[in-house]
């Protein structure tokens, strides 16, 4: 039976909060626990895959400014769903930037908002193996979020060392599908690049909050792994503190990005082109009388 619907009594009207609300809601909704089973297969899986296969030649020119270079990818339909290119090149060589991917231990100490990533054990296997993370939400009142990750790195290429990870086990996380290449340059130094494609159960989380929270992220992790490498007598402590100053010296860099983002139809056969979009034509003078 259904409960009668209530006609004569009202509750008092309560404060609106929306903002704390939808916050609050959107932690329950993240907190759910992801599917069981088989690990997912992401949307961007064969993207990334192809992605790592048709990879570029080495002399294609990196970036022209210093530190990190951020190209956005939005997926059409999907505004949460988070894509981006990360591209820059550190003053340090191959083996030492490898060193640090490699170091999963460290990685809880070195980036920001990280509390622990470890090996699964028994998981390794051959270049292979699984990383249960925990990762803090820069949110007081959103649980931590877990998850595992497969890495399969491949070193079959004289200079180069690819970094294939995939979702294994989902949380909040519902998809993850990433690469990092590191190629040594002719001059010693060493060209990192970094594909993230991921989904989450953000709720109604405001889309530019999805986006500068995890463009942040990819960052201050990213600019950590040059920083350690190129000043490794550095302790975490100062790198973190760094990373998060040059964060903050371009506060429009969110917004650039998702202005300048490129559309991905994650189901097309080709990765997208490296190259920047193209520049406007100019336009000819106006005739002069």
């Amino acid at each position: 039976m259904l409960p009668a619907r209530p006609t004569l009594l009202r509750p008092r009207p309560r404060p609106r909060l929306p903002l704390l609300r939808g916050a609050l809601l959107a932690s329950l909704l993240a907190a759910l626990p992801g599917r069981a089973g088989e690990a997912p297969v992401g949307r961007y899986q064969a993207f990334v895959d192809e992605l790592q296969q048709t990879w570029p030649a080495l002399d294609q020119p990196g970036p022209e400014e210093p530190g990190l270079a951020l190209t956005c990818f939005s997926t059409p339909g999907e505004p949460r769903y988070v894509g981006v290119r990360q591209e820059m090149v550190i003053q340090a060589g191959l083996a030492d930037v490898a060193a640090i991917l490699d170091d999963i231990s460290g990685y809880a100490a070195l980036y920001p908002d990280c509390v622990s990533v470890t090996v699964v054990p028994g998981s390794r296997g051959g270049d292979g193996y699984l990383t249960a993370w925990e990762r803090r939400v820069p949110l007081f009142f959103v649980p931590n979020t877990r998850f595992t990750l497969r890495y399969d790195v491949d070193r079959s290429r004289p200079g180069r060392i690819d970094y294939r990870y995939r979702l294994e086990e989902p949380g909040r996380i519902t998809e993850s599908d990433g690469l990092v290449v590191l190629e040594a340059l002719p001059d010693g130094t060493t060209r990192f690049v970094e594909y993230d494609f991921f989904e989450a159960g953000w709720g109604p989380l405001p889309i530019s909050m999805v986006w500068t929270e995890s463009l942040s992220g990819v960052f201050l992790s990213d600019t950590a792994t040059r920083l350690k490498a190129e000043r490794p007598a550095w302790s975490a402590k100062q790198v973190q503190a760094e990373a998060r100053r040059l964060w903050g010296l371009d506060p429009d860099r969110v917004d650039r990005c998702r202005r300048n983002s490129r559309p991905v139809a994650w189901g097309q056969a080709t990765p997208p082109s490296l190259a920047p979009p193209p520049s406007p034509s100019p336009q000819p003078p106006p005739p002069s009388f």
